[in-house]
């Protein structure tokens, strides 16, 4: 027979439990109301190249070599985007430009529909990577690559399989990104970018082609700008039940 404690640690479980449906469940009856309210733009016509390009520290093996969309951030995407320091808002301004720009694909959860986890460090502190990232609501612009919460799970989800890129996530946040600058912050002799990427079940690689880089699911990204070992590598990644 149950203890008292066995009982209320049992209802706690199921009380969470039922919070985590719900919770997911809001999600995806948002993102019906975008798909049914006419919200999305018609999808463009993309010509993807992927090229497989070796990776950063001089232990990666051609099997771990990251995964690139070269290219994936063109000038046009740039508009609107800040170069200011942290924090970051989502900047809405010229969203829907830099989202035609870089050709990303349209919103569904349906054909295609994968996460990561982004985490941003700015000289050892960590930077919050904002809820509604690339969800312009009042303008009815709505991205396929996008966050829900402050969590940092980045949430890519299209009406098809697309290489989404680290450098295509700030595009649409909005944050001025290349593999040396992020932000304000330019890497110098003291100071330099690094993003470091920790596969599931891996262990950290040093990515050379951040901005490139395609995401893949359940990925652990670290970007980190400062002094090396500022910031983690491999933070510590938790993904919800049912992500």
């Amino acid at each position: 027979m149950a203890t008292r404690k066995q009982e209320q640690a049992r209802r706690r479980e199921e009380r969470l439990a039922a919070e985590r449906r719900e919770q997911e469940e809001a999600r995806r009856r948002r993102l019906t109301a975008y798909v049914a309210g006419g919200v999305l733009a018609v999808a463009i016509v993309v010509v993807v190249v992927v090229v497989i390009a070796s990776g950063g520290g001089g232990s990666s093996s051609s099997s771990s070599a990251p995964t690139l969309h070269k290219n994936s951030v063109p000038p046009a995407a740039e508009v609107g985007t800040v170069t200011t320091p942290p924090p970051w808002n989502p900047v809405y301004n010229g969203l829907g430009k830099r989202i035609d720009a870089m050709g990303l694909p349209g919103l569904s959860d349906t054909a295609f529909h994968i996460h990561a986890l982004l985490h941003v460090y700015v000289n050892g502190k960590e930077v919050t990577v904002p809820a509604d990232i690339g969800l312009d609501q009042a303008a009815q612009v709505f991205s396929p690559i996008h966050t829900h919460d402050e969590s940092g799970i980045v949430h890519m989800e299209a009406t098809k399989t697309y290489p989404f890129t680290v450098g295509q996530f700030f595009a649409v946040w909005g944050v001025r990104f290349s593999n040396s600058q992020l932000g304000t912050y330019k890497s110098n002799d003291q100071d330099q970018l690094r993003v470091y990427v920790t596969p599931e079940g891996g262990s950290p690689q040093l990515v050379q082609d951040p901005v490139d880089y395609v995401m893949q699911e359940h990925d652990d990204i670290s970007v980190g700008y400062g002094k090396a070992g500022s910031f983690p590598e491999q933070p510590p990644a938790s993904f919800p039940a049912g992500l």
